[in-house]
């Protein structure tokens, strides 16, 4: 699935009519609450309410104050929202959760999740995941179906509460059935890692698509997916394109690098590089690793821009510098070949070996094949390479699947190099298993799979 950072959320109405959307400030949104419904209809006669939700809220605030004094909990509500977004008033999180806790004393549901989200986060408070448990319950029992998914999420992660699966199960779906779109990307995801009664691929499909229709990006992008591999639904990349689209325009950065990815590729759409780099920049603008490589490699082939190693080389040593054992093997291979930067096969050996211990299958040949070929300039960087290392990495890739590695390997048994002694048997098996792996991509290169049919 996809990994994902999450767009902001916005806040439920606190009337019958419609107020102004207002998104918490959460670090992770993926846990933020996202409530839905509506409570009972303010009345009429009250002024405050009638100008927050037209957003005259210097107006609103002098009617607010006095009748949430008098103990209006819609009053209340609004004027946790105006404090905790900063709305007519300076952005006060502690004045926030004061007024979301007297309309939450009052029963006021929804502004008893905002209280538990506020003593969850330590916003305005010092943090107590036990309060917010609380709190999430008493609003989940009142049928808000984001507290309901944050009480799922409260029991799966032992917040404030002992992690309990079943519980975290039955509140998810209950919140999932309920409309949370956040609990019915939870479910989509459960199906499809098979967490509940096994893989189930068409039920994971139903899931996200519910949650994406209700426009919440992260199950936009996990519909896309699926639509792109054919899992759970027939294959259809023009039909992905569409849903990562619509993810990536909402700033979703994973939906901005897989949608960049299609047009580079030209898969479900008109392969146009140009398109590719204006969303990997917008995904790698978000601090999207694998965008920040896919960047680097539109600079390394030219596509969509003017040919340019350095660049290349800049945008790898970025998403190097973020975790990506692919970009450090790219960097390996600048330094290898001066591609960018001078050609210097020590700062060559350290990136295919930093890779190479994160199980990048080429990056472990790549540096097996260093270490045979450049021992003594490695020696001269301080890198003890030897033959015995080299075939450990061989190995490591070869059973990672690398064909390369598995001919090398071959040849190295059969003639008795690199001090191993000749084995005709394992000279032959590696060679067989390298020989077997190309015919089968051969085979899948010409024979298209039938359309997935689901019943």
């Amino acid at each position: 699935m996809l990994r994902l950072k999450r767009p902001l959320l916005t806040l439920a109405l606190i009337s019958s009519a419609l107020v102004a959307s207002i998104p918490l400030q959460a670090a992770d949104t993926a846990e933020a609450p996202q409530a839905q419904g509506q409570q009972p209809a303010a009345k009429a006669e009250k002024q405050g309410i009638a100008l927050y939700q037209t957003k005259q809220y210097s107006e609103a605030l002098p009617h607010l104050k006095a009748d949430a004094e008098k103990g209006d909990a819609n009053s209340q509500m609004a004027l946790g929202n105006m404090y905790s977004m900063g709305l007519g008033v300076k952005a006060d999180p502690a004045e926030a959760l004061g007024w979301y806790l007297k309309a939450a004393r009052q029963g006021h549901a929804f502004a008893q999740l905002y209280t538990g989200y506020h003593y969850e986060k330590g916003m305005g408070t010092a943090a107590n995941a036990k309060e917010a448990f609380s709190w999430y319950m008493k609003s989940a029992n009142a049928g808000v179906p984001n507290a309901q998914y944050k009480v799922g999420y409260c029991y799966e992660k032992g917040v404030g509460t002992g992690i309990n699966a079943k519980e975290a199960d039955t509140w998810y779906r209950k919140a999932a059935l309920n409309g949370s779109a956040n609990a019915q990307l939870v479910m989509g995801q459960r199906h499809s890692e098979g967490k509940r009664a096994g893989k189930d691929m068409v039920q994971a499909a139903n899931w996200f698509y519910m949650a994406a229709e209700k426009g919440y990006a992260p199950a936009q992008a996990a519909l896309a997916q699926l639509y792109e591999t054919g899992e759970g639904v027939q294959k259809d990349e023009a039909r992905a394109a569409s849903w990562y689209t619509k993810a990536a325009e909402q700033g979703y950065a994973p939906a901005q690098n897989n949608l960049g990815y299609m047009y580079d590729k030209g898969n479900g759409v008109v392969q146009d590089y140009t398109t590719a780099k204006r969303w990997y920049e917008a995904a790698a603008s978000k601090g999207n690793v694998q965008a920040m490589y896919n960047l680097g490699q539109l600079y390394q082939t030219g596509h969509g821009v003017s040919q340019d190693y350095a660049m290349a080389v800049k945008w790898y040593r970025v998403a190097a510098e973020n975790g990506s054992v692919k970009a450090a093997n790219s960097l390996g291979m600048a330094y290898l070949d001066g591609m960018g930067v001078e050609m210097d096969p020590v700062k060559a050996a350290r990136y295919f070996q930093s890779a190479a211990q994160k199980g990048n299958v080429s990056a472990q040949y790549n540096l097996a094949i260093l270490f045979i070929q450049q021992p003594e300039a490695l020696a001269k960087g301080g890198i003890k390479a030897s033959d015995a290392q080299a075939v450990q990495w061989l190995k490591k890739s070869a059973e990672s699947g690398n064909t390369a590695a598995m001919e090398y390997l071959s040849d190295v048994y059969r003639d008795g190099k690199l001090g191993q002694k000749k084995n005709k048997q394992l000279a032959d098996s590696w060679w067989d298993k390298a020989q077997d792996i190309e015919r089968k991509r051969e085979q899948y290169a010409i024979i298209e799979p039938l359309p997935t049919i689901n019943k």
